[in-house]
């Protein structure tokens, strides 16, 4: 951390009146830009009206945020395929424009509900189905959605992550399908993608961090494995990693990851566990590497950031927790 600077370890932000969740980080003209599913703190997203939307926030410095307001909605169309919610965001730089990949969500079943449940909120998967869209922007602002309004981009699941691969020439789309597998799509214009298949497969995790419902001396069965996914190649090895919220693999060829064993990341700080929450994104800042992460009580959930080091044959240890863990 350069001297005289504050440490986005401090970091602990969520837009007025809401909950950070799955989310996306760019840097351009000196200035982060934080997007992320807006819901309601103190709701889970099956209440109608939350998770409809994607939030703005900006700084400069990824401690102290401006939000900015609300940038790309739910059509509210039937037969759309983002009807209900828009989740995920994942914003990326493109050779002449921004874009913004996102999962579009038809949800027919979502019963009103006078009383806040939290996250008792009953859930309902009947007619439920993910589609990834894509949204075009110049300056960040205005966001142009450009799939197919019934069926999106055509890549099947949710999270979305792009990669470019510079060896083959392509752009890579990997997405979360179920709870368990990761898929990989291809594309030479970050518009039009050919669905390549699954590339990667994670076991279930048991977690004991706050944000994810369990506690200490009680852990709780987590499912969705294959979320929020970040795949990138090795600073220090030069090999291709797949992160998800629990675990990593790495492989020389980024459309398989199957072949080798899934790993646990080194979570110990000071012979301590540490939470570094869940839908982690990796950002370089300051000399200096960090995983986001949504730390804190469900529907309460805040932005962290959690200052790590890589290690030449796994994924990264801890150097500094966030200030929420």
């Amino acid at each position: 951390m350069i001297k005289g600077s504050i440490s986005p370890t401090e970091c602990q932000y969520a837009p007025p009146g809401e909950y950070i969740k799955d989310h996306s980080l760019l840097f351009h003209d000196g200035w982060w830009h934080l997007y992320s599913i807006s819901g309601t703190a103190g709701y889970h997203h099956g209440y109608t009206g939350n998770e409809e939307t994607i939030s703005w926030s900006m700084s400069q410095d990824l401690v102290n945020w401006e939000f900015r307001g609300h940038v790309l909605h739910a059509s509210g169309w039937p037969g759309f395929f983002d009807q209900h919610e828009v989740w995920a965001p994942y914003c990326y730089r493109g050779p002449e424009a921004f874009y913004l990949f996102y999962t579009g969500i038809v949800h027919p079943t979502r019963p009103m509900q006078y009383r806040s449940l939290e996250h008792d909120f009953p859930w309902f998967w009947e007619g439920h189905r993910e589609t990834q869209g894509i949204a075009r922007s110049t300056d960040l602002t205005c966001w142009e959605k450009i799939s197919d309004p019934h069926t999106g981009s055509g890549v099947p699941g949710r999270d979305s992550h792009v990669v470019r691969d510079q060896v083959g020439q392509r752009w890579l789309l990997y997405s979360t399908l179920g709870n368990t597998q990761a898929h990989v799509s291809e594309s030479q214009d970050l518009r039009r993608w050919q669905p390549l298949g699954v590339c990667a497969e994670f076991p279930p995790f048991w977690s004991t961090a706050a944000g994810d419902g369990g506690s200490l001396g009680k852990p709780v069965k987590l499912e969705g494995t294959a979320e929020s996914l970040t795949v990138m190649r090795h600073p220090l090895n030069g090999r291709w990693i797949i992160l998800t919220n629990y675990y990593y693999n790495l492989s020389d060829d980024p459309t398989r990851f199957a072949d080798g064993v899934a790993q646990t990341y080194d979570l110990t700080y000071q012979n301590r566990q540490v939470d570094i929450g869940f839908a982690g994104e990796i950002i370089f800042y300051n000399r200096r590497w960090y995983r986001s992460g949504v730390i804190g009580k469900p529907n309460y959930w805040k932005l962290g950031f959690t200052e790590i080091e890589w290690d030449l044959q796994g994924a990264f240890h801890i150097t500094q927790p966030s200030v929420l863990a």
